[in-house]
């Protein structure tokens, strides 16, 4: 079978237009604006990148029944113009609420002065780091703790019951301190 695609160049085609016959899908060009908006909305909420889009993009066109682009440049090259323009209109969202005051401040953020080392964007982003750090090395603390008990609960419970408890004897932990 794979065999006839390599000898004669017209298989291929020959078995689109059955399976176009067949299934009766409607042509791409006549909903491309469709398929546009659906990857648009994907855009958006999401930060999904070319190769989900794409597939997203199949899933939607054979779910509608849309006949796929006669070769893949076709969709990427649609994907690449939808995610150009969906992210263009996103930046310039926030940028055409704030007022010519805020815009001036967040452009100098970036610059390094001449009496600081850096600019004032990396000093604010300094602390939050520090505190990412600090939490990450709690968080790690506090598992350890836990997996050391976790560890030493059997052979504590082990350790007390091979010590034999006398009637009347003052109960003691075993780093010899008594229970009160």
């Amino acid at each position: 079978m794979c065999a006839e695609y390599l000898i004669r160049p017209k298989t291929a085609y020959e078995h689109a237009w059955e399976v176009r016959d067949l299934l009766e899908p409607s042509e791409f060009s006549k909903h491309e604006q469709e398929v546009r908006d659906h990857l648009a909305a994907r855009v958006w909420p999401t930060i999904e990148g070319p190769r989900a889009l794409f597939d997203r993009a199949v899933v939607h066109l054979l779910r509608e029944g849309i006949l796929l682009p006669a070769g893949i440049t076709t969709l990427n090259r649609l994907i690449s113009e939808v995610r150009r323009a969906e992210h263009a209109r996103l930046y310039r969202t926030p940028a055409k609420r704030a007022g010519p005051e805020l815009r001036a401040r967040l452009a100098d953020l970036p610059q390094v002065p001449a009496d600081r080392r850096v600019s004032e964007l990396e000093r604010l982003a300094e602390p939050r780091k520090t505190a990412t750090l600090l939490a990450i090395t709690r968080s790690l603390q506090a598992e350890a703790v836990d997996d050391a008990l976790d560890l030493f609960a059997p052979l504590m419970a082990t350790r007390r019951l091979q010590q034999p408890m006398k009637r009347g004897s003052p109960r003691v932990l075993p780093t010899g301190r008594p229970v009160s």
